[in-house]
């Protein structure tokens, strides 16, 4: 019955410490944090207090106050536990310092890992502070954690002046903190060996996976380059046949202009001859106006050619050769008829 007056008295506590916490939401994990660690360490018990900062800054904060035992071998260390307003998304604060009764004689180590010697504070070089995550992570383990930390490395030692009176008292101390190291070196050698082992197999996987791969890149690469001198080489051979055919069109424009020059303006009509029938001047006039017709055909012809998307330079000299025979037969038919005059 005093166990559970006792156990109510705690929750009431709790939960009226933790009315001002910022995250009102999580109060029932804050509350069942601090439940846990009271239930795995008796030894520890809640409490409210002002709590001052490095900065100077006062706060109440909920914390759990009392002697942790490290080991049988090892004197114990007084831990107090602050939570601060953003808990549990902040890590607790924790505070290590000598017992009362041993108080006098032991004090907290200079080169201590783990705790600072001047405050007393558990740094954050311990795995559990540093790696701290919601909601994984809690006061119970940091608890145990502290407590395998410290039992590797207990965080006091004999003040000076005192080290000849308690000689013999710090003996089994030191003993059992050598076997403790030499236990942890041990596991920590093999577990090295292990993960090199692992980190070495996964290594020469993964160098066997960028061989591969890059003999894949390499393959695509030249792959690549005979893609690109072969395009090299369309490209010359393109720019070989517009050459050509820019060449070809130049011989055929100036055969043209040449051609054209020759021929009279279709408004100035050529003299005939003073001895032509009056029955060969329309002949002649067919022929010369069939024969200009297949200029002004020609021309347009050229100007569509010249717009590059009306005509193909094939079909452009396939219809000039028509055209140029066509007009051949009309000159020769408008000479013709004026020569069988003359003549006669």
């Amino acid at each position: 019955m005093a166990t559970t007056t006792a156990a109510t008295g705690t929750v009431v506590l709790v939960d009226a410490a933790l009315a001002p916490y910022e995250h009102p939401d999580l109060r029932w994990l804050v509350r069942k944090h601090v439940l846990a660690v009271l239930q795995d360490f008796p030894t520890l018990s809640p409490s409210v207090d002002t709590y001052t900062s490095d900065s100077g800054a006062s706060t109440v904060l909920l914390n759990a106050r009392g002697l942790l035992t490290v080991s049988s071998a090892l004197p114990p260390v007084l831990l107090t536990l602050w939570l601060p307003r953003e808990y549990p998304y902040l890590p607790p604060l924790a505070y290590v310092f000598p017992a009362a009764p041993s108080s006098a004689s032991l004090s907290l180590a200079r080169d201590h890992p783990f705790v600072d010697h001047r405050t007393g504070r558990v740094r954050r070089t311990l795995p559990y502070l540093e790696d701290w995550a919601v909601p994984r992570f809690s006061l119970a383990g940091l608890v145990r954690s502290l407590v395998g930390a410290l039992r590797m490395c207990h965080p006091l030692t004999p003040r000076f002046g005192s080290v000849v009176v308690h000689a013999t008292t710090t003996t089994p101390v030191e003993e059992e903190q050598e076997r403790m190291r030499t236990a942890l070196l041990d596991e920590l050698v093999s577990r090295l060996g292990r993960d090199t082992s692992a980190f070495r197999g996964h290594v020469d996987e993964d160098i066997h996976a960028m061989y591969s791969i890059q003999g894949s890149l390499r393959e695509r690469a030249d792959a690549m380059d005979r893609a690109v001198r072969d395009l090299e080489d369309e490209r010359m051979r393109l720019e070989r046949a517009v050459t050509a055919s820019l060449s070809h069109r130049g011989k055929l424009l100036a055969w043209l202009h040449k051609t054209s020059s020759r021929v009279p303006d279709a408004g100035a009509a050529p003299p005939l001859a003073p001895h032509a029938a009056a029955g060969d001047a329309p002949r002649w006039l067919e022929s010369k106006a069939s024969e200009l017709a297949v200029d002004d055909t020609v021309d347009a012809l050229g100007h569509a050619l010249e717009d590059g998307d009306l005509i193909s330079l094939q079909e452009y000299i396939k219809r000039v050769k028509v055209l140029a025979r066509e007009q051949f037969f009309h000159c020769h038919a408008a000479s013709t008829s004026m020569s069988s005059k003359v003549t006669k």
